[in-house]
């Protein structure tokens, strides 16, 4: 099993901030909140990289984004302004169980249980004219099944769970 790796892309923490909520300010740049989901309290301590450009009453909350979610840099990737402060659920999380890749570029991904993310027209091909032909009943099978399928097929299976 491979250890998962975040793209950075930000797309789970664009939806987080109907759960992640500010409840205090405990000083400059550190923050009482609560996460929803878990229920977890945490002290969140902004990181010295970001404290000249967070501000809290600025964030964009309002369209669904944590709060503590930085907007892109100059390549497209998404920072947390608190990362070595955030809640267990955070840490734990991974937004996909697999990735598939292709001449080691990613081909696509696996969210939830069997919703392909790709758009790689031959691995969607394969994906329903083959992957998802298999019972899914017995889920170990089926993700032994879709290994065997893609690798067959020259992709490169990371599984993360």
């Amino acid at each position: 099993m491979a250890e998962f790796e975040c793209t950075v892309c930000g797309r789970c923490c664009m939806g987080m901030g109907r759960y992640v909520k500010v409840t205090g300010v405990m000083g400059p740049d550190k923050y009482a909140a609560i996460h929803g989901i878990s229920n977890e309290t945490f002290y969140p301590v902004v990181l010295k990289a970001f404290r000249g450009d967070f501000d809290i009453d600025k964030k964009k909350v309002e369209q669904g984004w944590c709060p503590f979610l930085m907007d892109a840099d100059d390549e497209g990737k998404y920072y947390c302004a608190v990362h070595d402060t955030i809640p267990d659920f955070c840490r734990k999380y991974k937004c996909v169980s697999m990735r598939f890749y292709r001449s080691e570029t990613i081909a696509g991904s696996l969210r939830g249980r069997t919703t392909l993310v790709s758009d790689d027209g031959a691995l969607k091909s394969l994906w329903d004219n083959s992957v998802m032909t298999f019972p899914v009943e017995d889920y170990a099978a089926w993700k032994e099944n879709l290994k065997k399928v893609l690798s067959d097929n020259g992709y490169t299976v990371e599984d993360y769970d």
